[in-house]
């Protein structure tokens, strides 16, 4: 007699911790090199083997996000890894995003300067985050030794988590830089551009787990937030600029009366 029994076996999901930190803007061809130095690699996509995602993922994020599927030409591939890594850099610092991996370990960056660690490894947080900007860190409230898990084992979803915690990080760092009076107009265009390319995109028509995201980390209510600060930022400037030539019209008007009274004078003086 043969018993038959069912056995479910709950397997726990693999955690993915990802690091955030900060680079310093104009220093991401810099960092892209040590990268580079310290032997990461920059990850290649290709259309076949790395399927899933490229259907995933909507047509502008694809190009925002992983510019590398456009190297699938075997001649592309091999003329960039014939490069010095110097010039690796600087190419890889014409794009948006950059995704590199040694080993088990990828390191995100986007050309703001945001960067996410992915790995289990703090030894290699603690090397990545080395040349972080720590000033400006502090002044968003972030700190490197700070995880997010990803409970799930999709890479699709990691790149997808990524992306939305950049929206969330991006959105924390313009708002600053919005009160600077010297960074508000490049704060200003930043934002314009984050909103065009990167916040009003549907990034998947695949499943809901995007906007799961969107609402856990509460984007839109952060969003309307920086905006309204924006056009109460900007309508303050524009009325400053307006009381400036103002007062410099005024100046002016009576410097003319000044100098009008003046060759009065000199006239009347004459006769």
């Amino acid at each position: 007699m043969v018993l038959k029994t069912n056995i479910t076996i709950k397997m726990e999901q693999k955690k993915v911790k990802i690091y955030p930190y900060l680079i310093e803007e104009k220093r991401m061809a810099g960092y892209y090199e040590l990268l580079l130095e310290d032997k990461y690699r920059l990850k290649i996509f290709d259309k076949k083997k790395d399927r899933v995602i490229y259907d995933y993922f909507m047509p502008s994020v694809r190009e925002y996000l992983f510019w590398s599927f456009d190297m699938n030409q075997k001649d592309t591939i091999e003329e960039y890894n014939q490069m010095d890594n110097d010039l690796k850099a600087a190419i890889c610092s014409t794009y948006p995003c950059n995704i590199f991996e040694k080993g088990k370990n990828l390191v995100i960056c986007f050309n703001t300067g945001i960067c996410f660690a992915v790995t289990d490894d703090k030894k290699v947080v603690d090397k990545l985050t080395k040349y972080e900007n720590t000033q400006e860190m502090e002044v968003i409230n972030l700190r490197s030794e700070d995880a997010y898990e990803l409970k799930d084992n999709k890479e699709e979803h990691l790149y997808a988590y990524a992306l939305e915690l950049y929206k969330l990080i991006f959105l924390n760092k313009i708002n600053k830089e919005l009160q600077n009076q010297n960074l508000f107009d490049k704060a200003r265009n930043s934002f314009v551009e984050f909103t065009q390319k990167v916040f009003d995109i549907t990034e998947t028509d695949k499943d809901k787990f995007c906007e799961t995201l969107r609402d856990k980390f509460k984007l839109d209510k952060k969003y309307v937030a920086v905006e309204n600060q924006f056009d109460l930022l900007y309508k303050n400037n524009k009325l400053n600029e307006n009381i400036v030539y103002n007062r410099f019209a005024i100046i002016l008007f009576i410097v003319f009366i000044i100098i009008g009274i003046i060759n009065l004078g000199n006239w009347l003086g004459s006769l």
